[in-house]
């Protein structure tokens, strides 16, 4: 019976042994196989590398670039009643001292993230203490890149006149905002315009130069606290808005832009970019988090000033960017602005790729990237 059961055991491991390893791999998920997933769905596809003009732009990409940023974030939301009346106006500002990030990129990829810094410092002793978080994971390849960003902030504070009754100000740490975005990016100019190179820094801009870019990308953001977001005392001059608790939106939007490098004595550079936005803006008002509430929309004008200035060498990196949104949106009862501003430094340095990232890299990317 023993010799039975050997035998059986013995049989099927010969069997097992016998078989290719694409064989056995093609029976499991070809999903958690990225090499036989592109095999099988695109298996013509190979990527040609980026042929950059060598004159005005210089690539890194057997380097792993890594940099730490330290940015001051300010965010301010203003809304106003819908017609305007003198109490209806709520004027919301965050409270977040210094923020540290870490940004990793290696060829075509980069990822970063930021969190608030546990000083125990706040920004306005008067506001409520406010929390920031954000997570970014980006691709970019011949003049085209394509980011997924996560944001989330919590703690405002209403600063608006109207509320200095008993107190300087109404502070609300309750409030929550989120924010998911999908953006595209495409640069017709990416041969001698590097675009990318203010923030991934896995290539640098040679000699001066600019053109147009063209943006684009969808965006879900939800604003929510655990009372109405307008305070008791102004209640009465918003109408309908008056018990909202969320408002949740998802937009779609459309950005041409342009933008420029200036660089010079070789290493040093600065870059400029703006971009003036249209978004397609879809949302809705909810007093409880299960309401069915009937949606709106609405076409959003926004404008996306950048600005960077930074000293590149072969490994070392450093610099001061300056980032801004400004969105106006005329919506269902209230009208709504919003400002975020983003200042800070950042330093970096390229380091020789250990080979367990190169290889990950390699068994993980499409062919020829």
């Amino acid at each position: 019976m023993k010799f039975g059961l050997y035998s059986i055991i013995a049989f099927l491991l010969i069997e097992i042994i016998g078989q290719r390893p694409e064989a056995i791999a093609q029976k499991e998920n070809v999903f958690l196989h990225p090499k036989l997933f592109y095999k099988k769905f695109f298996p013509k596809l190979k990527i040609k590398p980026d042929a950059y003009d060598t004159l005005y732009i210089k690539s890194h990409p057997n380097y792993l670039s890594v940099s730490v940023h330290v940015l001051s974030p300010s965010i301010k939301l203003k809304i106003t009643s819908s017609p305007v009346s003198s109490g209806g106006t709520t004027s919301f500002r965050t409270n977040i001292p210094d923020i540290a990030g870490l940004s990793v990129s290696y060829r075509f990829i980069s990822a970063g993230f930021a969190f608030l810094l546990n000083t125990g410092m706040q920004a306005n002793k008067d506001y409520a203490p406010s929390a920031y978080r954000t997570a970014t994971i980006r691709y970019t390849a011949r003049g085209n890149y394509f980011q997924y960003k996560y944001v989330r902030f919590k703690g405002l504070t209403d600063v608006s006149p109207a509320t200095k009754v008993s107190f300087p100000y109404v502070k609300r740490p309750d409030i929550v905002s989120k924010e998911f975005q999908f953006e595209g990016l495409h640069n017709p100019n990416w041969k001698k315009y590097l675009y990318t190179g203010a923030f991934t820094f896995s290539e640098r801009q040679l000699k001066s130069y600019g053109g147009f870019l063209l943006k684009g990308g969808v965006y879900f953001t939800e604003i929510k606290g655990d009372s109405a977001l307008i305070a008791p005392n102004k209640q009465e001059y918003y109408h309908n808005f008056s018990q909202v608790r969320i408002i949740r939106s998802i937009a779609f939007r459309f950005s041409p832009g342009v933008g420029g490098n200036f660089v010079f004595h070789k290493r040093y550079c600065v870059s400029i970019a703006v971009f003036p936005s249209l978004d397609l803006y879809f949302y809705k008002y909810l007093e409880r988090p299960d309401e069915k509430a009937k949606g709106n929309d609405a076409l959003v004008f926004g404008l996306s000033p950048k600005a960077s200035f930074g000293y590149q060498s072969k490994r070392l990196y450093a610099g001061i960017r300056y980032e801004s949104e400004w969105k106006n949106a005329d919506l269902r009862s209230i009208h709504t602005k919003t400002v975020s501003t983003y200042l800070g430094i950042e330093f970096g340095y390229r380091f020789n790729t250990p080979s367990i990232v190169r290889k990950v890299y390699k068994d993980t990317m499409p062919p020829g990237m």
